[in-house]
């Protein structure tokens, strides 16, 4: 990283370097002519040093910025993802044989606009079925089931509608970090024809997904762990995503002939912890330090690679008291149970595994 020099510092090594160069030393008038000089110059050479540090930053993906990032992404076919609509299936409430047009305009409670794809005809039940696209990208507009809709502009005979299912998950525009985690990964992990690292990519380009793993969990079969966030109680992806990576990667175009591929949940193990006799014992403290754990355990992810560098894939209670340690604190003692295994010094994740922090207890 290129460390840019104050403006000030640069002034004065100009005006010294001049001085050097006449060989006597400048007035100290401020608006003597080889000061004000030096300070243009200090400047100027200010600008320089910044242009040359964002230069010498889009030489690497690692940093480059956005549009620089896009370029070096579109060499290898990797375009940053949009913004996906959502598309729902909505129950309408009317009058029997009342006509919805399609292209009827319908608002949610969101505030957001959807567009009819096809006409409905309400039955003698006062039912009918529609399928609705937002008519913006995004995950606000994947409505709840049960959430209500009214027309934009008043259709004979209808009353409202309601939602009956999402069919396509609206999913906001990939970040410029994603998006920089994904052309990273690409350059780092040239395509093998079906390795590990294959698999994890082609799940991170399917919208939304932002980590996986894969693992050969039987002979001619690959598990692929996809992960919806790194933080959050939204990390693991519902059954409709899980169809949706597993239909991406199934494709004959990605998949080796040879493989059966299957998109699996990840098991989120909870970790409580019992800390003794606190000290300090504040509430100040005991937040600095769930905090830290919390970080920790979010990091901690299933080994993929047998050498894989500074892996993070066990948890462990001399974490917990370094995280008491950090906050300035001390305690009698720390017990860790890890959900579905009981009490640990230490636990070590499986291939399905990620971790959250549970029930703490001072005790």
């Amino acid at each position: 990283m290129i460390t840019i020099p104050k403006e000030a510092d640069l002034s004065t090594q100009v005006l010294s370097d001049i001085e050097g160069a006449i060989g006597q030393s400048s007035p100290i008038l401020p608006k003597a002519f080889i000061r004000v000089l030096s300070r243009a110059l200090g400047g100027a050479f200010a600008g320089l040093y910044r242009v040359i540090g964002w230069s010498y930053d889009q030489i690497f993906p690692a940093t480059a910025s956005a549009d620089a990032l896009t370029r070096y992404g579109s060499q290898y076919g990797i375009g940053q993802r949009p913004a996906v609509a959502a598309v729902i299936d909505i129950q309408i409430v009317g009058a029997e044989g009342s006509e919805v047009p399609a292209a009827t305009v319908w608002r949610g409670t969101n505030g957001l606009t959807y567009l009819q794809r096809a006409l409905a005809v309400i039955a003698g039940t006062g039912l009918a079925e529609a399928r609705v696209e937002c008519l913006e990208g995004g995950s606000l507009g994947s409505l709840g089931v049960g959430n209500t809709l009214e027309a934009a502009s008043p259709v004979s005979g209808v009353d409202g509608a309601s939602v009956l299912a999402i069919q396509t998950e609206g999913e906001d525009e990939e970040t410029t970090e994603q998006y920089r985690v994904r052309v990273l990964q690409r350059i780092a992990g040239q395509p093998q024809g079906g390795s590990a690292a294959d698999y994890v990519r082609w799940a991170l380009e399917v919208p939304g997904i932002v980590k996986a793993f894969a693992f050969r969990t039987d002979a001619g079969e690959v598990s692929v762990y996809p992960l919806e966030a790194t933080t959050g109680a939204a990390r693991i992806p519902a059954a409709g995503k899980l169809a949706e990576v597993l239909a991406y990667i199934d494709n004959p175009s990605r998949r080796p002939l040879c493989a059966t591929v299957l998109a699996v949940a990840m098991t989120e193990r909870t970790v409580d912890l019992t800390i003794t006799t606190l000290s300090p014992g504040d509430a100040t403290t005991k937040a600095a330090i769930i905090a830290e754990i919390e970080r920790y355990l979010y990091a901690a992810y299933p080994k993929q690679y047998p050498d894989e560098e500074n892996p993070t894939n066990v948890i462990s209670v001399a974490a917990v008291w370094a995280a008491i340690l950090a906050a300035g604190a001390t305690a009698a003692s720390v017990v860790m149970t890890v959900s579905g295994t009981g009490a640990v010094t230490a636990y070590t994740l499986a291939n399905s595994d990620i971790c959250k922090i549970g029930t703490v207890t001072w005790a």
